[in-house]
């Protein structure tokens, strides 16, 4: 049985107050913040005469439709710790570094930051290492282009691969909240992304050729951190590989899980046969990521990372996430406010509207993308499958709201991350990070033009499914 209108408000403004009070007023970690709303949430079902059993049931198949994307964590972990060992990642780093050029020095850290984050997955760990370094360049180099607008290009191509590598947390996540796959997700993706991106191109070549059409970069500025990297790695092709690989095996669509095991073991490989580590040490990397210690502070940030205990808190909070997710799902909340939501919302351009609006205040209200994620995707996920539309199209919606708003919220953490970083407060790189503001727009302009639009039955050319 439904609840009524006012026993759904309850529901969800309780778990809501739960939520904002404990994240801005308490300081309290999400995790546990999660745990609470779901007891509250249990509380308020048994007084409505739902037994707990069946509430307890909707947790187990809020993480049950998601188990696979919680194994992609652990995968990622273990991925990108292995391959900051076998020197793939290092290797990406140094030879971007070689490419940069004055003339073009915005459209190269762009293109750079984007391809080194699509590899590793995170946008944190490229502004964390690459960015830094870019920044340092340009600020030791004296280029005359103001750092902020280096800092926006930075972040753009950073956050570009977050959100298009498969191995990216947040790509993961989405699409498991939405209930599709992480490739055919990405291919959604992709109709948005790529106008997107090659007006960010443009935008950014412009800008560079307004700022420094002629100056010539000092070399000295990167001379610490690649022979740092030289003397701890073995810089080749060889090491390579394991990116190679894994691309080769998305663009013939292996199995996703098989694709990530696959550059795993190539990863080890790499690091004996290479690297000449042993195969303990390999596989401790697996687990527990690298860890070195060196004079070049930039090189500490790049290479200890990774390994399958790094993405415990991240598998914990969407393990959370989801169950609270499944719950919501149980107590059929969401779906007696969203239909009051989405009365008005008739056209693909409107629903596409309303969840993009969401998901912004969402992330500006919890400051935390992966939560954001979870509950917008169980709140509108009903309402794409009424009207026909394919999950990938919610999750491409969702991702574009989310993880590219993120870094332009001054209070989230990845904005506070950005800023200790870079040292760019968030209103002066905001207007350059171009990628983060042309994506959603161009996506609005899709849904109201009826571009791009996926569903889940084909249309005929009468209209009808």
């Amino acid at each position: 049985m439904k609840p009524s209108q006012k026993s759904a408000w309850i529901s969800i403004g309780g778990v809501l107050c739960i939520l904002l009070t404990g994240i801005l007023i308490f300081k309290i970690d999400v995790i546990l913040l999660l745990i609470l709303s779901m007891i509250y949430l249990a509380i308020v079902g048994k007084t409505q005469g739902m037994p707990l059993n069946d509430f307890i049931q909707g947790m187990k198949d809020g993480c049950s439709q998601a188990f696979i994307g919680l194994l992609f964590f652990l995968l990622i972990g273990a991925l990108i710790g292995v391959w900051m060992q076998a020197g793939t990642v290092p290797a990406l780093v140094y030879y971007g570094l070689d490419i940069l050029n004055p003339r073009y020095f915005l459209v190269s850290s762009f293109v750079i930051c984007g391809i080194v984050s699509t590899v590793i997955g995170t946008s944190w760990g490229t502004v964390g290492t690459l960015g830094i370094a870019i920044m340092g360049i340009a600020a030791a180099s004296g280029i005359q282009i103001p750092l902020p607008v280096i800092a926006g290009s930075v972040i753009s191509g950073s956050w570009f691969g977050d959100k298009m590598s498969p191995v990216s947390d947040s790509t993961v996540l989405t699409a498991t909240a939405c209930g599709t796959d992480v490739y055919k997700h990405i291919r959604s993706m992709c109709y948005t992304t790529i106008p997107s991106y090659l007006i960010s191109l443009v935008l950014f070549f412009l800008l560079n050729q307004y700022y420094a059409q002629d100056v010539v970069l000092n070399q000295q500025a990167l001379q610490p951190l690649r022979d740092t990297l030289n003397e701890l790695y073995q810089i080749n092709v060889w090491v390579l590989i394991p990116p190679v690989l894994l691309v080769i095996l998305c663009i013939l669509k292996m199995d996703a899980i098989v694709s990530l095991l696959s550059a795993i073991g190539a990863g080890v490989l790499v690091s004996v046969f290479v690297q000449k580590n042993t195969i303990s040490l390999a596989f401790d990397a697996v687990m527990n990521g690298v860890s070195v210690n060196t004079p070049v502070e930039a090189v500490n940030i790049l290479v200890n990372r990774g390994g399958i205990y790094s993405m415990m808190p991240t598998f914990l909070l969407g393990f959370m996430a989801l169950c609270l997710g499944g719950a919501l799902e149980k107590t059929q909340a969401l779906h007696i406010i969203l239909e009051n939501i989405t009365k008005k919302t008739h056209s693909v351009f409107l629903l596409v509207l309303t969840t993009m609006v969401s998901c912004v205040m969402g992330n500006a209200v919890f400051g935390d993308t992966y939560l954001t994620i979870v509950l917008n995707a169980n709140l509108y996920r009903s309402t794409y499958e009424e009207k026909g539309l394919d999950a990938s199209m919610l999750s491409r919606t969702v991702e574009e709201a989310t993880t590219m708003s993120t870094p332009l919220i001054p209070w989230t953490a990845a904005s506070a991350f950005i800023v200790g970083a870079l040292g760019i407060s968030t209103i002066e790189y905001l207007p350059f990070a171009f990628l983060n503001l042309v994506t959603p727009i161009v996506s609005l302009v899709f849904a109201l033009l009826g571009i791009g639009i996926i569903r889940k039955t084909p249309l005929n050319k009468a209209g009808n499914k």
